[in-house]
């Protein structure tokens, strides 16, 4: 078999080129799916940092009939808390 380098290098080139739209659709898909989910987060941390303040952080939080619900705690002491709108947060229950 007798290829010489410049050949090589143009098949590999041409290869890695037909490779290339296959694995950024295959990240494209994957952080297609990932990044809705963590702006949300990020969007939710935010307003309730900014209604209660900045020792609280959110343990978890879920969307439902059009409510927001989330898990917060400060210093030991979780609460319930629920939003319409994502700025006015009311304190539903301590848990």
């Amino acid at each position: 078999m007798n290829i010489k380098r410049r050949d090589f290098i143009k098949a590999s080139t041409a290869a890695s080129v037909l490779l290339l739209p296959g694995i950024a659709i295959a990240m494209k898909g994957t952080n297609a799916i990932n990044m809705p989910a963590l702006a949300a987060d990020s969007q939710i941390q935010k307003s309730i940092k900014a209604s209660f303040g900045g020792g609280f952080s959110v343990r978890t939080h879920r969307q439902s009939n059009g409510l927001t619900h989330a898990d917060i705690e400060h210093f030991g002491t979780r609460y319930a808390v629920t939003s319409a709108d994502l700025l006015d947060w009311k304190i539903v229950s301590p848990l």
